[in-house]
């Protein structure tokens, strides 16, 4: 049996290239699924259920306007807090009627970044996640620390996070004296820890968030 891979067939040549041996790249563009094919994202196969349930559960915590889309596939789908189980049914059948919009202007500007972050390969881990996001990591972690002092956050989380790096810490956060170079050690060590969580892991929805407020600018 010939595994279909969305966007092909009746809903265009999207998952062709593979078959035709790359001669896809040379046929004109008809639909979102092509255009995001032919610039070289690997698109979720349809069927492939642990791929859709791997992209819904990379994409609820970063994705804003997630639920609102897939709410019109099925409708008990109203927060965060979804059923990966319904929410890569619903995520599948949004894409394959993404992918098969024609590229007039007005479905390029509302389908074609949605299509390139929802209905491609999910990234492997934190790290490649905020890469596809565009966000740029920390390199001057003295400054990122000093921003936690202003801000309302749950400062004993981080410090329990970071002593788990460094037990002599002691010092809080918002007063850390003679412990700051500690910290930013700790930090740092944590932030590279937190980077290499797959998004397959069970700590994944707990550490993105952190990894986010603590290790990206910004």
């Amino acid at each position: 049996m010939t595994t279909k891979t969305l966007g092909f067939g009746a809903l265009g040549a999207a998952g062709a290239a593979s078959a035709c041996g790359g001669g896809y790249l040379l046929m004109k563009e008809k639909t979102i699924g092509d255009r995001v094919s032919k610039s070289g994202l690997v698109l979720i196969k349809s069927g492939d259920s642990k791929a859709w349930r791997l992209a819904s559960k990379h994409l609820k915590l970063s994705d804003k306007n997630l639920v609102t889309d897939l709410s019109r596939f099925d409708s008990e789908i109203k927060d965060n807090n979804i059923d990966l189980d319904k929410a890569k049914v619903a995520l599948e059948k949004w894409c394959l009627e993404a992918i098969g919009k024609d590229l007039s202007e007005k479905n390029i500007e509302d389908y074609l970044d949605k299509v390139k972050s929802r209905c491609v390969v999910a990234p492997a881990d934190i790290r490649a996640k905020l890469e596809r996001e565009g966000k740029t990591l920390v390199t001057n972690w003295g400054n990122k620390f000093d921003s936690f002092k202003s801000k309302t956050q749950d400062h004993t989380t981080l410090k329990n996070d970071l002593k788990a790096y460094d037990d002599s810490i002691s010092n809080e956060v918002s007063n850390p004296n003679g412990d700051k170079d500690k910290y930013l050690a700790a930090l740092e060590k944590w932030c590279s820890s937190g980077l290499k969580v797959k998004i397959e892991d069970d700590s994944y929805d707990g550490t993105y968030p952190k990894v986010v407020d603590r290790c990206t600018q910004g």
